[in-house]
């Protein structure tokens, strides 16, 4: 039992189940912000190829050579791109290294079908560029130029991943911070939601030690345990999150993976190497992930909209 917890930004990269660290990485895949870059990333591709002239399309003409290249990205980027998705979900339960085994597996599999395209389109506009008997140069450039392509597109993916699980909501908007305080830190407009609570106690505070007192500022989810952050300490409880956020009911809400917060304790918002974070009574940061970022800030708005938020500023 200790008489003061502060929060710790370096203790919030960890999240989630550590068994399956990448159980819902293939979600981040799906996302509009790597899908983006991943569009950024073909463009670049396209126009470097443009400009080398691989596989003999320095025979063609610069109008050829742009539509021939063009076509074979736009029919092979999606292909390849859906693979990799596929691969990242029926592997979300294995090992990271496990994952990048079977992804370096995959491509393998990817490169066939960006070859016969290479060859079909060859055919297709008709420019006979290719040589049949020469699929094995073709093969292996391709094979080159999907894990080099791959290999940026799972870093973008892994970075996206990691951000998320620490609380990076990657918004370029952000509440206003709010003013604070009343005596004891706490809001004034909370003063009285917390007298209210103080007499039907959930059956969550009921598991509380005496010395941690009953007013529940934050929970972090930390393996099989539960950390309750109180405005007077600490302690662990051996059971599960989600038990912990049903027994209290409505008193706070769910802010990440691995956080709940009190509402009565929101005090306002800051943000943190392009991360959004909820401040709290007692001086304490807790992140808000990407995927609770909207129930949050609606919530908190329900609350006091004139002084812990402000109208989302432009991108």
């Amino acid at each position: 039992m200790g008489s003061s917890y502060s929060s710790s930004v370096s203790d919030d990269e960890v999240d989630g189940d550590k068994r399956y660290p990448w159980q819902t990485a293939y979600r981040e895949a799906l996302t509009f912000y790597v899908f983006k870059r991943v569009l950024i990333l073909v463009g670049l591709y396209l126009g470097a190829y443009i400009v080398i002239s691989p596989l003999g399309t320095n025979e063609l003409t610069w109008t050829q050579r742009t539509l021939y290249l063009s076509l074979c990205s736009t029919l092979c980027a999606p292909l390849c791109y859906a693979e990799y998705v596929t691969t990242l979900y029926l592997t979300r339960s294995w090992s990271p290294l496990g994952i990048n085994l079977a992804l370096v597996g995959a491509t393998f599999i990817a490169t066939p079908t960006t070859t016969a395209v290479a060859y079909g389109v060859d055919t297709l506009l008709p420019l006979t560029m290719l040589a049949r008997d020469d699929w094995p140069t073709v093969y292996l450039f391709l094979t080159f130029s999907v894990l080099i392509c791959g290999a940026v597109v799972h870093y973008l993916v892994s970075q996206r991943f990691k951000n998320e699980a620490a609380g990076d909501p990657w918004t370029e908007t952000l509440p206003e911070p709010a003013p604070t305080g009343t005596s004891n830190g706490y809001p004034a407009s909370r003063v009285a939601a917390d007298k209210d609570a103080a007499t039907s106690p959930s059956p969550f505070l009921r598991r509380l030690p005496a010395e941690a007192g009953q007013e529940v500022v934050y929970l972090k989810m930390s393996d099989h345990y539960v950390e309750v952050i109180t405005a007077t300490g600490y302690c662990t409880l051996l059971m599960r999150f989600a038990d912990a956020i049903d027994e209290l009911g409505n008193e706070g809400i769910r802010v990440h993976r691995s956080y709940w917060v009190s509402l009565r304790h929101v005090s306002g918002w800051t943000k943190r190497n392009q991360r959004m974070f909820l401040q709290l009574t007692g001086a304490h940061v807790v992140p808000v992930s990407r995927t609770y970022l909207s129930q949050t800030r609606a919530a908190v708005d329900r609350l006091e909209p004139q002084s812990t938020t402000s109208e989302p500023k432009s991108p």
